[in-house]
């Protein structure tokens, strides 16, 4: 039966149940036991594990198309050709005060398997220190030694035992294999490492005092070594469609619709008093254009991330009052914390040129030298096109005294003392790209660029609505920089990236003069801040780890979901996904969401005895 038929029995009481196409010709329902709105990164983990018992029925509503429609999110080589294409929400902030009153590209994915089909491909956990505060503000169960056998449990490790015969170095590619379980998620190295990224792990560990780590999943991130990615034996992604949802699909329990954007929750009458509950959801099906609703027996999931699920929320009568006010949306519960406490890492870069053979930027410039990349790739698995841009980092810990001697004394009263601060990526190629104020990239050049970003930003920033349909945009407001303490350390790494630029380990690898620094070059001195921050604040891009905007906390503290992940004043109704984290990990965030995600579903099979 078509969507036509779904609308009219699920708006008709008593309605039985209709099937409609869905993916891989699927069977949709008028009702369903969980309704999980977003089928990201966490959406599909919750997907396979609550439809895993086969006792609940569950749907996942995505607003995107399969990741695969943009073939080139698969190869680690691919990921400098997603921006923008079809599976990226192409989002942008407001003007941002603090960087020159920029409007920022920011990249989501809008697909199934969200953000992880799109992202760099870096898989970390962070500090254990960093879930244990989580404890320490309210949230029983998250600690380090409760949430790591979930970071095992999820994921499997692939080792590069055939990496020598490809031809690739295998230096500092070491791990620790009790740190990783059978999991559906796959983790690896990347093949190609230019002796250029070698050179980096060697130079970062002397400049910034540090060792180099066996692994950095085990609850200790400082340190530096190749940094692990979600990917297969073959280089390709794993993401959360690529592992989780391919492991279930096919279960007759599961259905999952894309090209279906959740347009509102709908709450139940609450004129006789008690708390609202969730009851479904209206949904857009953009092949038809219609609006449908579907019901949800026990409870709806939103997991559509940091900017979507609050504006969800928001658009749905759960939020602040003045917002509500603002569109005349009806109230259903009144919480000022929806949208607020913004949270994210940013990066900037120093570039530098260098030859071909300790680059890859001519495969992001020419067309000859992608085509060669990419028919080494598919023909063999060897080259250029098996490694990201970007996944060998370091992990710097200042000590209290250097914090406080900087200026940035309120990271320690934040109590973010005993974690990474700043993380130091090498990037083979002009990062970002394009041109900046200070260098225009040249196609007859090949570069390599020294990227930081703080790990413990205190700047907070909001997202707000630009209307009551969720078919617009939200406003997104980073509010990078807004903090002091921020722009002290950002200054700091500044400093920091020089030191590892002009490593004789590093600097062997650059051509020119200024061991070949082209932005910002020898007119910005290390003992100029006001010019290091005029360039840090022109050069200053999201690290694309928004969170926070749903916190997990007590509602009095800011929160909006408790340790269980759900919403404060109504039932229900809970949130997993990157939008919960209260205090942001000293990482790239895939790796706690796909925690998080596999710890709600241990906690909502457990609420409803599904064991």
């Amino acid at each position: 039966m078509q969507l036509a038929a779904l609308t009219l029995l699920a708006l008709a009481a008593g309605a039985s149940a209709a099937p409609i196409k869905g993916f891989d010709r699927a069977t949709i329902q008028t009702e369903y036991d969980f309704i999980i709105a977003g089928g990201g990164t966490a959406g599909l983990v919750l997907a396979n594990r609550l439809s895993e018992s086969g006792k609940q029925r569950v749907l996942v509503l995505e607003a995107g198309p399969s990741p695969e429609v943009v073939s080139a999110y698969k190869p680690p080589g691919g990921n400098q050709f997603l921006a923008g294409t079809a599976i990226d929400w192409s989002f942008y902030t407001t003007p941002q005060e603090h960087l020159d009153n920029r409007i920022l590209s920011y990249h989501r994915g809008r697909c199934l398997g969200g953000s992880s089909a799109i992202n760099g491909f870096y898989y970390g956990r962070g500090s254990a220190s960093v879930y244990d505060d989580w404890v320490k503000i309210g949230n029983s169960g998250w600690g380090w030694s409760d949430v790591y056998p979930l970071f095992v449990k999820g994921t499997r490790f692939n080792a590069p035992d055939n990496h020598v015969a490809k031809g690739f170095d295998v230096s500092y590619k070491t791990y620790e294999p009790s740190a990783y379980g059978d999991g559906p998620l796959q983790i690896g190295f990347q093949g190609y490492v230019p002796p250029s990224g070698v050179g980096f792990i060697e130079a970062a560990a002397d400049a910034l005092k540090i060792p180099i780590v066996k692994d950095y999943n085990t609850g200790n991130s400082t340190g530096v070594k190749q940094g692990t990615g979600h990917l297969d034996a073959n280089f390709m992604r794993s993401s959360s469609y690529d592992s989780y949802l391919k492991q279930a699909q096919g279960r007759p329990n599961l259905d999952v619709l894309y090209s279906a954007s959740v347009w509102k929750i709908n709450f139940n009458n609450t004129s006789g008093g008690g708390k609202p509950r969730a009851q479904g959801v209206a949904f857009m099906d953009h092949p038809s254009g219609i609006v449908y609703e579907v019901k949800a027996n026990k409870e709806v999931i939103v997991s559509a991330g940091a900017f979507q699920s609050p504006q969800l929320l928001m658009v749905s009568g759960v939020g602040p009052s003045a917002q509500l006010k603002e569109f005349g949306i009806e109230p259903v519960h009144i919480n000022e914390n929806i949208g607020q406490h913004l949270n994210d890492h940013s990066v900037f870069s120093i570039m530098a040129t260098s030859t071909p053979e300790f680059s890859t930027s001519d495969m992001v410039a020419t067309y000859s030298a992608l085509r060669e990349a990419q028919n080494e790739f598919y023909n063999n698995a060897t080259g250029q096109y098996t490694a990201p841009s970007g996944i060998t980092n370091a992990f710097q810990k200042l000590s209290e005294d250097e914090l406080k001697k900087i200026g940035a004394a309120d990271v320690v009263n934040a109590g973010l003392g005993n974690q990474s601060h700043i993380e130091y990526l090498f990037e083979s190629i002009f990062y970002p790209g394009g041109p900046t104020p200070y260098y225009t990239p040249r196609s007859n050049e090949t570069y390599i660029s020294l990227t930081a970003s703080s790990m413990v930003a205190l700047s907070r920033g909001n997202v707000t609505l630009r209307s009551s349909s969720m078919a617009e945009f939200p406003k997104i407001n980073p509010n990078y920089y807004a903090h002091p303490a921020d722009r002290k350390i950002a200054v700091a790494s500044f400093r920091y990236l020089r030191k590892i630029l002009a490593h004789p380990r590093m600097a062997q690898f650059t051509a020119g003069p200024n061991k070949g620094e082209v932005s910002p070059g020898a007119p910005v001195t290390d003992d100029d801040e006001d010019a290091i921050l005029a360039y840090v604040r022109a050069n200053t891009i999201p690290n694309w780890h928004a969170s926070g905007t749903n916190q997990m906390r007590p509602e009095a503290d800011g929160g909006v979901v408790d340790p269980r992940l759900r919403v404060y004043g109504v039932d229900g109704l809970r949130v997993v996904d990157c939008s919960i984290i209260p205090v942001l990990p000293d990482v790239n965030i895939v790796g706690p969401v796909y925690m998080i995600a596999e710890k709600g579903a241990a906690m909502i099979r457990e609420d409803w005895n599904d064991s």
